[in-house]
């Protein structure tokens, strides 16, 4: 991708995407299911400090008082890779936003391209995770896909997609 702008571009990547969970540990076994690795635990990398004493409150519009658990989760080996920042709030704590409306305005779900959807789906249902349906094989914008989505424990939709054929 080339910018005709003869200056540089301030934004660089995505660095992380949050997702909030309200049981910390059964939402990193559902994101471990899905191939996550845990990249760097932040409750343990500041020492007893919270969220709070690092200054976090007012630049979220949040109290000053917060804390969390938190955890960043990479796919791959990659250091510079987008990570999944994953927090349980514990002060104050995280409330359910009710069922998700893939049409409602805002992030609607995070897609993952696969090797294997049908492995995955497998390996989510046996899990007892709330999965749509059974991988589906669609034709778009040129290529075919497998794809399927599934709730993780707190509702957040992750899709999933296998590339059989890519563009001609």
């Amino acid at each position: 991708m080339t910018s005709t702008n003869t200056e540089k571009r301030n934004t660089l990547q995505i660095f992380h995407i949050n997702v909030n969970c309200s049981d910390f540990d059964r939402s990193l076994a559902f994101y471990k299911t899905i191939g996550f690795e845990e990249f760097l635990d932040i409750s343990k990398a500041d020492k007893g400090r919270t969220f709070g004493d690092i200054g976090l409150g007012p630049l979220f519009r949040l109290p000053a008082r917060i804390n969390g658990r938190a955890t960043f989760l990479a796919l791959g080996e990659d250091r510079w890779s987008t990570r999944l920042d994953l927090i349980e709030w514990t002060d104050p704590v995280s409330k359910s936003a009710g069922p998700r409306d893939l049409t409602r305005l805002g992030v609607a779900r995070i897609c993952l391209k696969v090797r294997d959807a049908h492995a995955l789906h497998k390996a989510l249902t046996d899990g007892g995770y709330d999965v749509y349906s059974e991988p589906g094989l669609i034709e778009m914008a040129g290529s075919q896909q497998y794809v399927f989505c599934c709730a993780d424990p707190d509702g957040v939709v992750i899709e999933f997609m296998q590339f059989v054929r890519d563009r001609k």
